[in-house]
């Protein structure tokens, strides 16, 4: 290869041009100009004054030897009170003065950074004047600038510096001044750093298509850049914690679901006298909307390995989790789907990621989603310690025999199926990682440890604590001592309980109903001037007797209604779509049979191998026309019941 291909085979690496952003590159630019143009008001205005204190007092006090910095400060005024008439004048004559928005940036900000760089190096000697550079240097990163102008104005004001440096000959051989360069030494390469990082967020949320793989990759060279950043360990342990820290969030607003958590990573540094924590342990919740329905998603992780190898787990693991939760906040199609599909396309984006690692990075987790509100839970547990419910002061374990491989073992895609659970008002619900239970009960002289191994220690700790999560972990310190990384999440609900179907009128009809009476059950709710309450029970019963009478319009619709009140009735799902396409065979409205499969569907995350709803979702599929969909389906039925007499009769009509 030679060396200019050679060069712009770098110069694409460094500026991460791949192919989204040749084709958006357009579409980018002009969402920049519409973030600059955002800007231009306030920034004008404070650049008017943010200068005029130094110029009229400070500088002439501090440097009176140089009195070309008035002019350097009050060049700044001048331009952008230029720049704030021009803005006026295009507001109200309509000119086109400011341009697309990014160029009065641009010219404000080489300005600003190159004369900033130039008149301190000139008094490169006093530290008050390079702290201000820094700052300059550093303000730059949350402009919303393209990658190739950030990097060259940090180039130009580098320049600048030194020339002025080696025009003025400040004196560098102090104490003072040797710091204050390495601190501006640092301030541009996490600054540049910075930028980069943040300039690719920003495209990341763009690019609301961004594919999982390329986001990956986008992950492993800015691990790769942090590492060539710094050769100490504890420099890379800092770094990696500053990307990681932000992706640890509780964005949740207040309501009936109330989510928190605590998080405490086993490896502690000190790096520049500061104490930091990092390890593998992932903590993260947001409000969601889905259907039109409010939840809060969450997730607890814990990735393979100590300190920084667990840290890149738990990054990559944040990185993709977040751009998820951003697709489905941004994505119509993204948000209109049911909490299962959701959790389960989650879970595969994660698992594509993890499994390109071979087998190197390999992460258990909970990932769930709270509806606000029922309170139903729904839920992926993989390979991640059991969830625990606080019900009525009594701690216990949630469905102990679930049990998947964890992120990044291959082939297990097909095998996991989304849990629910019902919570009541008052109910919490505790995951976390199995720091929560290594416990370290005692430690010999020479080094061996006696580790808890007792996995109810933790319930009565929670009922000890009543659930406080804070006291949880003062509780488990005076026990023993951690030995991993400890993250606890804790959900509580307190919304509204389910009426029962407890009035005379239901238990009429219910009576009715179990003598075979149908008519005469129903009867006990056309007869009744009373509205129908929100009862679950009660909208099931008035379904079955709807349908026993042939209104199979209505039956659907109280079922629906039963379901929106109570989602985790598995049967009550099923049901709703044997009734949805039933309608569909009396009205031949197709949308009654998208109904009835996106039910189906929905049931089958849950039970996968559930043979009478393969094979109903099988017949759905092979009324709307999609044969090889309905023939995988019947297959899968088939394989689970070869006798099926139903399912070997659907094969035959779907293969003819």
């Amino acid at each position: 290869m030679n060396l200019p291909n050679s060069f712009k085979r770098y110069l694409r690496l460094i500026f991460d041009i791949n192919e989204d952003r040749i084709r958006h590159e357009k579409e980018y630019m002009d969402d920049l100009h519409r973030q600059a143009r955002f800007l231009h008001y306030p920034g004008s205005i404070i650049g008017i004054f943010v200068w005029l204190g130094f110029a009229l007092d400070t500088d002439r006090k501090l440097h009176p030897e140089f009195p070309e910095l008035f002019y350097f400060r009050i060049g700044l005024t001048l331009l952008s009170i230029f720049f704030l008439v021009s803005l006026v004048i295009d507001r109200v004559l309509g000119t086109k003065i400011r341009g697309k928005g990014l160029e009065w940036a641009y010219i404000l900000f080489l300005y600003i950074l190159n004369v900033t760089a130039f008149f301190t190096g000139r008094i490169a000697d006093d530290p008050n004047y390079v702290s201000g550079l820094q700052i300059v240097v550093m303000s730059m990163v949350f402009m919303p600038f393209p990658r190739k102008f950030l990097f060259s104005v940090y180039a130009l004001s580098i320049a600048a510096f030194l020339c002025a440096v080696l025009i003025y000959h400040p004196n560098l051989s102090t104490n003072q001044a040797s710091y204050s360069m390495q601190n501006l030494a640092i301030s541009y390469i996490l600054a540049a750093f910075s930028g980069f990082i943040v300039e690719r967020y920003r495209f990341s949320n763009f690019i609301s298509h961004f594919k999982i793989l390329e986001k990956n990759r986008e992950i492993s060279e800015n691990m790769e850049q942090i590492q060539n950043l710094k050769e100490k360990q504890d420099g890379d342990y800092f770094l990696t914690s500053l990307l990681l820290d932000p992706l640890i969030a509780k964005k949740t607003e207040n309501g009936p679901v109330k989510i928190d958590f605590a998080l405490n990573q086993y490896k502690k540094f000190v790096f520049r006298e500061k104490e930091y924590e990092l390890g593998g342990d992932y903590l993260s919740a947001y409000d969601l909307t889905l259907q039109g329905r409010k939840f809060k998603a969450f997730i607890n992780g814990d990735a393979m390995g100590k300190s920084i190898q667990g840290a890149g787990g738990a990054l990559v693991l944040g990185a993709v989790y977040n751009s998820v939760i951003i697709r489905s906040k941004m994505d119509p199609d993204s948000a209109n789907r049911s909490p299962e599909r959701w959790l389960k396309d989650c879970f595969t984006d994660l698992q594509k990621v993890f499994e390109t690692f071979d087998g190197s990075m390999l992460v258990s987790a909970v990932l769930g989603l709270v509806e606000e509100a029922t309170g139903t839970l729904y839920y992926l547990n993989i390979e991640h310690p059991w969830l625990i419910l606080l019900r009525d002061g009594k701690a216990s374990f949630i469905d102990p025999e679930t049990h998947f491989y964890k992120l990044g073992v291959g082939g297990i895609n097909a095998q996991v199926y989304v849990r629910l659970f019902q919570m009541k008002p008052g109910d919490r619900i505790f995951c976390g990682s199995d720091g929560k239970d290594d416990l370290i009960l005692d430690e010999s002289a020479d080094g061996k440890r006696k580790i808890n191994e007792d996995e109810t220690e933790f319930l009565r700790r929670v009922e000890e604590a009543k659930g406080e999560l804070s006291e949880i972990e003062n509780l488990l310190l005076s026990v023993g001592s951690f030995s991993d990384d400890y993250s606890l999440l804790s959900i509580e609900y307190n919304g509204k309980t389910f009426k029962s179907g407890t009035g005379d009128r239901f238990s009429r009809a219910k009576k009715a109903a179990l003598s075979k009476d149908f008519a005469g059950a129903l009867n006990a709710y056309e007869n009744s001037e009373n509205e129908i309450s929100d009862s679950p029970e009660e909208l099931k019963l008035l379904a079955r007797l709807l349908e026993k009478s042939g209104d199979i319009a209505r039956a659907l619709e109280n079922a629906n209604r039963a379901l929106n009140l109570d989602p985790a009735d598995h049967e009550l799902l099923l049901y709703s779509s044997l009734l949805a396409k039933r309608e569909y065979s009396k009205s031949k409205n197709a949308e009654f049979l998208k109904k009835a499969e996106e039910s189906s569907e929905r049931f089958r995350l849950r039970f996968p191998n559930h043979v009478k709803n393969l094979i109903h979702l099988a017949d759905i599929y092979r009324l709307q026309g999609n044969r090889s969909r309905a023939k995988y389906l019947i297959e899968r039925a088939i394989e689970l019941e070869p006798h099926n007499e139903r399912g070997i009769e659907l094969q035959k009509l779907i293969s003819s």
